[in-house]
């Protein structure tokens, strides 16, 4: 089920990318706000004028304008024209992906922990006797909490025989396992971009829609718009199932060709040879006698160990992911001279700062799935009607490169490419899934209490399908990778 978030955000990036393909962006952006609300978001905030000035804001992160950047006073017009002067260079230094919305940020209740109306005024008291702050008493035959003294350690909550005190939390923290979001001045949400990781979460978390990532849709509609660029579609192998049942791989090579690319690049075979280089990695520490390995194809897990726990960099592998390594592979085709673009294209957030602190000038843009299919709207491409064969995989990628975007897939593949000898014992490999599971588990090396030789880290639950850019939920992709799987004649249960 699709929300209404996710479909007013559809709706701006769909009416942002007709404007730019007809070159009407600076002639009606001023004026969009207002068309939106016209054509029926208006119900879901106090007024239509406060609803207008959410677009607005909407409006400069689609097109990719860090919010930071950007004051009330900015016209669209303006910022329309600061994108499109930059034209298809790198965004401007320093940009933030993650922004929040603050005009759509309902400041959420901060009081974590609250006594309902199930409080019986019980002989026991527990929770009084619980608490160490001496913070609850009894006020009108109910439990009182005295927030002054509350340090919200939960200890009332679980002392409760009936369940009367609740512990609750915003969204947008509970959904941050790397605690970057707390509320801030005049209780909205704030990031603290140092332990930001990036991963998304906390955009499908929020209920109002107040968080959003910057978005490279206009600058990837200029690439494609000029004659003299080769533009390069680097297609994640979560991509299965993502454009429905009938959009096999053969649909959507002929419709990003269709809407300007020249070429499209299946990620999977990427894959495989990051699989076979991270083997390589693992047999030679191994041998070398260190300890656990990292996978580095997770742009969120990378930065979650970079941040919060720096003394484990060094066993992230030294290979780059499978989104560089196509790139790198799609460029290496063509002869000097010519204008490359490479655009990645995947379910995936984090990959757009990854592209600009790790590319190297590799890759270019990122778009997620959900982007992508914004602009498919715009350019009048309906990928089911395009035909062909719909359980069509991209070519030359194997099984285990396309499993790459399932929890346990990448640990799979590197465990077959890791050359032991018979006598040797097989590597030990770990997989985890969601942020929480991972920072536990690091916390685990980090004190030297977890045994593994690989550890396959995915910020996202269930791994890239479970991104915050898909189409479709997690349980869909994961049918149409096992059918796909099945139809080649293997089990996709090992990925």
């Amino acid at each position: 089920m699709i929300s209404e978030v996710a479909k007013i955000k559809r709706k701006v990036w769909t009416e942002i990318a007709a404007l730019a393909f007809e070159d009407k962006l600076e002639d009606e952006i001023e004026f969009l706000p207002r068309k939106l609300t016209r054509e029926g978001i208006t119900n879901y905030r106090c007024c239509e004028f406060k609803e207008r000035a959410i677009l607005a804001d909407r409006i400069k992160l689609t097109l990719g304008i860090d919010l930071r950047s950007s004051n009330d006073d900015e016209r669209l017009l303006a910022a329309a024209k600061r994108a499109l002067d930059r034209g298809a260079a790198a965004p401007e230094p320093g940009r933030s992906l993650i922004n929040i919305i603050e005009k759509a940020c309902d400041r959420c209740p901060i009081d974590r922990i609250v006594v309902t109306d199930a409080c019986r005024n019980c002989v026991a008291h527990y929770c009084v006797n619980a608490c160490r702050k001496r913070a609850i008493e009894i006020v009108g035959n109910r439990a009182h909490i005295d927030r002054e003294r509350c340090v919200e350690c939960g200890l009332c909550v679980k002392a409760c025989q009936f369940g009367a005190i609740i512990e609750r939390e915003r969204p947008c923290s509970r959904a941050c396992a790397a605690g970057a979001i707390k509320p801030g001045r005049d209780s909205s949400a704030e990031i603290d971009y140092s332990k930001c990781i990036e991963c998304g979460a906390c955009i499908t978390a929020c209920p109002f829609g107040a968080i959003s990532d910057t978005s490279d849709i206009l600058r990837v509609i200029t690439m494609l718009k000029s004659k003299d660029t080769v533009v390069i579609a680097l297609v994640a192998p979560s991509v299965v199932g993502q454009f429905g049942p009938m959009a096999g791989w053969d649909a959507l090579e002929k419709g990003l060709v269709h809407i300007g690319f020249a070429e499209v690049f299946p990620v999977a075979v990427a894959a495989d040879v990051v699989a076979r280089e991270e083997g390589r990695e693992l047999a030679e520490r191994m041998a070398g006698g260190n300890d656990i390995m990292f996978n580095s194809c997770c742009p969120a897990f990378v930065r979650l160990i970079d941040l919060h726990f720096p003394c484990l960099s060094e066993k992230v592998s030294k290979t780059p992911s499978p989104m560089l390594t196509a790139a790198r592979l799609a460029r290496n085709t063509h002869g000097a001279g010519q204008d490359i673009k490479c655009v990645f294209i995947g379910p995936c957030v984090a990959k757009k700062s990854e592209a600009i602190r790790e590319g190297q000038g590799l890759v270019d843009a990122v778009l997620t799935f959900e982007e992508l299919a914004a602009i498919l709207v715009a350019a009048g491409i309906n990928l089911a009607q395009i035909g062909g064969d719909a359980l069509s995989s991209c070519q030359g990628a194997s099984l285990d490169g396309m499993g790459f975007c399932s929890a346990g897939g990448v640990a799979s593949a590197v465990k077959k490419c890791t050359a032991f000898s018979a006598s040797d014992t097989p590597p030990e490999m770990l997989s985890l899934s969601g942020v929480e599971n991972c920072m536990k588990a690091l916390r685990q090396v980090s004190k030297g209490g977890l045994k593994a030789d690989f550890v396959e880290g995915m910020a996202c639950e269930r791994g890239c399908i479970g991104g915050p850019g898909t189409l479709v939920d997690a349980d869909v992709s994961a049918r149409a990778l096992q059918k796909l799987f099945k139809a080649k004649g293997e089990d996709a249960s090992g990925h």
